[in-house]
């Protein structure tokens, strides 16, 4: 019986620290959220060694200055030269008229990150906030 005992407490041991590897990654899904209107999502998948990822994002709208937004349509698609490491990463993405947006996402604790878009020469970034959805 003591045996028992000290299987489970390995196993419960080994299934945590799997499952707070797997939170210290961006693999997952990520919401960044205005006010309660999502701005983006973004969907990382690793298989194999090899990551692949889709991202949305919303087009928002305000009917005047002082009211909330709303989403009045998204653009989505894949990530396209995804360059991926466990608590960071970059990818690019097509426009409808052809041109290339860049971006880089930041994990910045077990549950949220930072996306950036770096492909603009505007100055430093302030990023998007990211949350942890799944």
């Amino acid at each position: 019986m003591r045996n028992l005992h000290r299987y489970t407490l390995v196993l419960l041991l080994v299934a945590g620290s799997v499952v707070a590897h797997a939170q210290n990654t961006l693999r997952g899904k990520w919401r960044g959220m205005e006010g309660n209107v999502p701005n983006v999502e973004l969907t990382v998948e690793q298989n194999a060694g090899h990551a692949t990822g889709t991202a949305v994002f919303y087009m928002l709208k305000k009917d005047h200055d002082d009211s909330a937004p709303h989403v009045e349509g998204q653009a989505a698609g894949p990530m396209e030269n995804l360059n991926y490491q466990p608590e960071k990463m970059s990818f690019d993405m097509h426009r409808r008229d052809g041109s290339v947006v860049s971006f880089r996402v930041e994990l910045t604790d077990a549950n949220h990150a930072k996306l950036f878009r770096t492909s603009d020469d505007d100055g430093p970034a302030q990023g998007f906030d990211l949350a942890r959805v799944d």
